[in-house]
């Protein structure tokens, strides 16, 4: 996955904040899974459209790390969200 992938949220996952936690559920599966901080961060940032890169640079600038740590994290977090149907490429 490159860095100007726009991913997107397919139909059949759904996500409601509950307290300070978003849950997403993938209801073809079945799945839950929570996310908070940054995780919840990026999730907020694929659902306004943004690019994995655009959301690199929102997590440098709203966080004290640096640019390669973030890509990294992004990379593997939305790896795996997709992984688990709950993004697509």
């Amino acid at each position: 996955m490159d860095l100007d992938t726009h991913l997107t949220i397919p139909p059949h996952v759904l996500s409601r904040l509950v307290g300070e936690e978003t849950v997403l559920l993938n209801l073809e599966s079945g799945i839950y899974f929570g996310l908070d901080g940054v995780g919840k961060f990026i999730w907020d940032s694929v659902s306004d459209g943004k690019s994995l890169a655009e959301t690199v640079d929102s997590i440098v600038a709203e966080y004290e790390i640096g640019e390669d740590q973030a890509t990294t994290d992004v990379v593997d977090f939305t790896a795996t969200l997709v992984e688990r149907g709950l993004l697509l490429k």
